[in-house]
């Protein structure tokens, strides 16, 4: 029997996405549960598997195309099998109208090869033929009059890139960003840090008590877990973390989520946080490693850095920023003390809450970690 490979909903709120890479080829053999292709949403790149098998028949969706969530992109089945007939399709451009209008442009094939070398917009040249087809000669010219210094290298957007990058722009359209910061005393953390993965069996990072502790206190600062709708502020029953990742291949950022991390203990939360940091790196993801996030902590503090607000999340009041650990003076009493200190900052939407809850909530996050201690 044939089988219809679809694609999948990665999340409540997506509705199309980009098919990233194909890891078989039409006619090679496919086994059930071995990854198929990559599907790349807003969010994050998802290794889909295989839900049947037998062979790959045929690919619909070739690679970096966009379709809804639900069309069919590809038909396994038997050798010799007969296909059915999908009927019409609905293809998605995959880099936006302009990509939409280049593609219309009549021009030679040496004429788009250049524009892509050169970095020229086919749809923005006159043409000089009469018959409007492009030349070779139009694109250098186009490229020649382009105002602005020399370019030394272009570095192609990949389909994942892309995608985050539209996402951040979307939210940047929507969102009413604010942010407040505080110093914390990570004396305590990091003096419990050997004891804690002693009694855990595996590395136990300043970052994972962190994810612990703010996990925790979401539940008595509930706007910090919620969204805006236009007719409601919704607030989020679990709380799932969001674990921010910068993901050098793609110079992008992914973020797998830590689920009812409220009820994890520590030692499940630093082994799920270490998982879900390889398989960000790696790219292999599975779509329930990457939905659903409520809350997200963007952990910063291998960088070097002192202070950073990072960019909120889709469907997200709130997201918290952790910075390096290092020796800096602490204010204490009448003195002053020097002791390993990370500058922590809130970033929220002043839509769903004011700088008072989020100040509340960064200052009882700031309590917990200065009098943490081993259990």
């Amino acid at each position: 029997m044939v089988t219809k490979v679809i694609m999948p909903k990665l999340a409540a709120n997506v509705e199309e996405a980009t098919v990233g890479q194909w890891f078989k080829r039409e006619g090679e053999a496919v086994a059930v549960g071995e990854p198929l292709f990559e599907a790349i949403t807003d969010k994050a790149a998802v290794e889909v598997k295989a839900e049947a098998a037998g062979v790959l028949r045929r690919i619909v969706a070739r690679e970096n195309s966009v379709v809804p969530v639900g069309q069919v992109i590809a038909l396994i089945g038997e050798a010799a099998e007969p296909l059915p007939d999908l009927g019409p399709q609905r293809p998605l451009p995959a880099t936006g109208a302009r990509a939409a209008e280049a593609a219309a442009v009549k021009a030679s094939f040496g004429a788009r090869r250049l524009a892509r070398e050169l970095g020229v917009d086919l749809a923005a040249i006159t043409p000089s033929r009469p018959d409007g087809r492009l030349t070779e000669d139009d694109v250098r010219r186009a490229a020649a009059s382009a105002r602005g210094p020399a370019i030394l290298e272009r570095i192609p957007l990949s389909p994942l890139k892309r995608a985050v990058d539209s996402h951040l722009a979307r939210i940047a359209r929507q969102v009413v960003p604010a942010y407040v910061t505080v110093q914390v005393n990570f004396r305590h953390v990091q003096r419990a840090l050997p004891t804690l993965s002693e009694q855990a069996g595996v590395r136990v990072l300043a970052r994972d008590v962190v994810i612990r502790e703010a996990a925790l206190l979401l539940a008595e600062h509930r706007l910090l877990n919620a969204c805006y709708s236009d007719d409601a502020i919704l607030v989020y029953e679990p709380v799932n973390i969001g674990l921010a990742f910068d993901v050098e291949r793609d110079n992008t950022v992914m973020v797998p989520v830590l689920r009812n991390a409220d009820q994890k203990t520590l030692a499940d939360i630093a082994r799920e946080a270490a998982t879900l940091a390889e398989h960000a790196q790696s790219r292999h993801l599975d779509p329930a490693e990457v939905s659903d996030a409520t809350f997200t902590i963007a952990d910063q503090s291998g960088l070097g850095i002192d202070n950073f607000v990072p960019i909120l999340n889709e469907r997200q009041s709130a997201i918290l920023a952790v910075s390096s650990v290092r020796q800096a003076p602490i204010a204490r009493d009448q003195g002053v003390i020097v002791a390993p200190a990370a500058n922590l900052a809130v970033a929220f939407d002043h839509r769903v809450l004011n700088a008072t809850a989020a100040a509340r909530f960064l200052n009882d996050l700031k309590d917990a970690l200065e009098r943490f201690a081993a259990t």
